[in-house]
């Protein structure tokens, strides 16, 4: 059984971290740009979008949709991918470069996730527009991205957001961000990377590379405001890279008081030398272990905030 970096169970049976397919209840559909196309979305006649291999799922049937190594797509306008049908697990494959890719190319929330228990693991997202709103609103249970890439097509194309999780209390429910890359390259317009509007059950926020001068309120490359309240969450072993330079919580800011969860493990970097607040949960809510911060000119190996205490 494979056993993730940080100890938690991920696909029981898997090869280069894609699950088996027998393994799977549920149809399989292929997506390949580059293949004949075809209505079927079978591996030898695949059709050539997501969009089409949606239309081929059933909800809740445990479908799946492998998108081959080197597909290529553009999506526009609100909404250009919607997953709107529960239980669908997408999965790219290849490696780095070679994985699939597509062009979220304008300038509002791009992607919707309004159907629980979906998944969307290994393909690289790329923001064709300047301050494109967000890549992805999450206003569904169970979602779960593992192991992507988000990144600007050129200078001045960024999403101002990555993951904007709730519209309502509860409707993100048992969201997982695992392993994700968001590199924003420092352009102007990017806010952060992953918020939680509403409060939630069951988060976890692991493995994630944020990297990007998050220089707008509230400039914490992942945040939720305090009045949120927040069940069981976990955000731990996640690296943050934030140009910010001045006063500011330029780490995580998460919790209330009513939070319950941990926060543990996380690494931030940022140009702020004084006054910095790199990690924050509000009174006494979530419980922080071992997070690590660094700044311009440091020549240690980074900060134990907040520090290390003593039983009095």
């Amino acid at each position: 059984m494979k056993i993730s970096t940080y100890g938690r169970f991920t696909n029981p049976v898997s090869i280069a971290g894609v699950p088996i397919l027998n393994m799977h209840q549920g149809n399989v559909f292929w997506v390949d740009s580059n293949g004949s196309g075809g209505s079927k979305g079978t591996f030898n006649r695949p059709v050539t979008t997501l969009d089409a291999a949606l239309a081929l799922c059933t909800a809740d049937k445990g479908d799946t949709i492998i998108i081959k190594a080197k597909h290529t797509e553009t999506v526009t306008g609100a909404g250009g991918i919607t997953l709107a049908k529960a239980g669908v697990n997408i999965i790219g494959l290849g490696s780095y470069d070679d994985r699939p890719t597509i062009l979220m190319d304008g300038s509002t929330i791009t992607g919707l996730v309004t159907a629980a228990n979906v998944s969307l693991a290994n393909c690289v997202f790329v923001a064709g527009h300047a301050d494109t709103g967000a890549a992805f609103l999450v206003i569904a249970k169970g979602f779960r991205a593992e192991n992507n890439h988000f990144k600007g097509n050129t200078t001045a194309e960024n999403f101002v957001k990555v993951f904007d999780c709730g519209a309502a209390d509860n409707d993100c429910d048992g969201t997982s961000l695992l392993y994700n890359t968001m590199d924003f390259n420092g352009d102007a317009g990017e806010l952060t990377p992953i918020i939680l509007n509403k409060n939630t059950n069951d988060v976890s926020i692991v493995g994630n590379r944020l990297l990007g001068d998050f220089d707008s309120s509230p400039y914490a490359a992942i945040y939720s405001a305090n009045t949120e309240v927040h069940r069981n969450i976990e955000i731990a072993y996640n690296q943050i890279h934030n140009l910010h330079d001045a006063n500011a919580v330029v780490g995580i800011s998460v919790g209330s008081t009513d939070s319950t969860g941990f926060m543990h493990n996380n690494m931030c970097y940022a140009l702020d030398v004084a006054g910095e607040t790199p990690f924050v949960s509000a009174a006494t809510g979530i419980s922080l272990f071992q997070n690590w911060y660094n700044y311009t000119g440091g020549t240690s190996s980074g900060l134990v905030l907040p520090a290390i205490g003593t039983l009095s």
